[in-house]
């Protein structure tokens, strides 16, 4: 398993909203990040995470192939820091088992998820 090799820390995207996804993307590098995804399916998340771990993540609950919950789990296992973003309230449900993770709810500015994640990876609740 390779690892992220440059001094700007890696941010694993997950969102299918493509406009959110890209806007996203684009706060995150302004900010110093680099990013894996936006991916739109956990099937493709998943295979990334075959070969590749990340620094942190930006999860939406439910992407088009079902819920973030297998994705959520491996980067449980393997201790990287991941925030959900979720639109639907009722989508805690779905990831029941992960209500100790930052949660926040869309709509927020991109600069609220660029500092969240900015808190993942300094350690900072």
């Amino acid at each position: 398993m390779t690892t992220h090799a440059t001094s700007r820390p890696l941010v694993l995207v997950l969102e299918d909203e493509a406009l959110i996804a890209l806007n996203l993307q684009d706060e995150l590098q302004d900010a110093g990040y680099d990013v894996a995804g936006p991916f739109t399916t956990c099937a493709a998340a998943l295979e990334w995470l075959g070969t590749e771990t990340p620094g942190a993540a930006i999860l939406d609950a439910a992407l088009k192939d079902g819920p973030c919950r297998e994705i959520a789990l491996e980067l449980g296992r393997r201790e990287v820091p991941f925030l959900i973003y979720s639109g639907h309230h009722e989508d805690r449900q779905l990831l029941a088992e992960f209500q100790h993770i930052t949660w926040i709810e869309k709509p927020v500015p991109s600069v609220v998820l660029v500092e969240a994640c900015r808190q993942l990876l300094i350690g900072c609740p």
